[in-house]
């Protein structure tokens, strides 16, 4: 008799346990259900025409390539001008200020045009 009590008591605390932490005591088959259908493709009247942008692209495209093209002048300009400089001196010579904040100058050009060419 006490065997049999004990064994009631212990499945009722198991199946309080399993409750208790959510645990199913059996498992149900789950039906598998079919995905939903994506939505139909828009017709082409209802998406927006891209002919406002698209000049506006080429637009920026125009100004950062007359952009470039106008620092890689100035630095043409700026190197012949150093070069013409530095040709003048002798070895013997102090290179002048103005020749050390020129290749300043021609160092910012220069990082211009490489963020430049990135975009």
């Amino acid at each position: 008799m006490k065997e049999l009590r004990r064994q009631f008591l212990l499945s009722g605390v198991g199946t309080l346990g399993a409750a208790a932490w959510g645990i199913p005591l059996y498992a149900a088959p789950q039906s598998r259900k079919m995905p939903t259908p994506p939505q139909p493709a828009e017709s082409q009247s209802s998406i927006p025409d891209n002919a406002g942008r698209r000049p506006s692209q080429q637009a920026i495209l125009r100004q950062h390539e007359k952009e470039f093209r106008d620092s890689l002048a100035a630095l043409f300009a700026l190197v012949s001008d150093l070069k013409q400089r530095v040709d003048q001196l002798h070895s013997s010579d102090i290179l002048s200020v103005k020749i050390y904040k020129q290749t300043g100058e021609i160092e910012h050009l220069a990082k211009q045009l490489r963020t430049l060419a990135k975009t």
